[in-house]
């Protein structure tokens, strides 16, 4: 059973390193070539969601917010840990801690897109996010065509329950 508790990225990173793990890095060195380290991407502040199984910290999931957005701050499973659907587990912790806002994602693992679109996500309208977002993305080259930048929201019909 997965237990999360919430925390910042610095605490994340921390929480794993103190387990012996070096695999999770915050997101300004994961960033490497797709975004500058310096991108509102990388450093607004997030809320992150660490997954433990007992003691052993397992995954981490989390966001940050900027002008009523979501940003997505990144999600990992621990080696060791992977291909038990905890995956899954993690983007169902996200969209319920995301309440009725937008969650901006670059999935930049072709593998798991489709992960992302069961849950609900799809291809984000780069137009209608905000401009100083929209300008650090681009011009950027993914070395990977199957990149998909996604956009969560709340279905129609739960809008329609919520206001009748």
């Amino acid at each position: 059973m997965l237990e999360f508790q919430e925390m910042s990225e610095d605490d994340a990173v921390r929480v794993f390193v103190d387990d012996g793990y070096y695999g999770y890095k915050k997101r300004r060195e994961r960033y490497g070539n797709f975004l500058s380290g310096s991108s509102i991407w990388a450093n607004a502040p997030a809320r992150m969601f660490v997954g433990f199984i007992e003691e052993t910290p397992v995954a981490v999931i989390g966001f940050s917010e900027y002008k009523g957005f979501l940003l997505d701050a990144g999600v990992h499973v621990r080696e060791g840990y992977r291909n038990r659907g905890l995956g899954s587990v993690l983007l169902d912790k996200v969209v319920r801690e995301k309440g009725n806002k937008t969650l901006l994602v670059n999935v930049a693992n072709p593998a798991i897109v489709n992960s992302f679109r069961r849950k609900g996500f799809t291809d984000m309208v780069i137009e209608e996010i905000p401009k100083e977002l929209q300008e650090e993305l681009a011009g950027i080259k993914y070395p990977d065509q199957l990149q998909k930048w996604m956009v969560y929201s709340v279905p129609e019909w739960q809008m329609v329950l919520r206001w009748n």
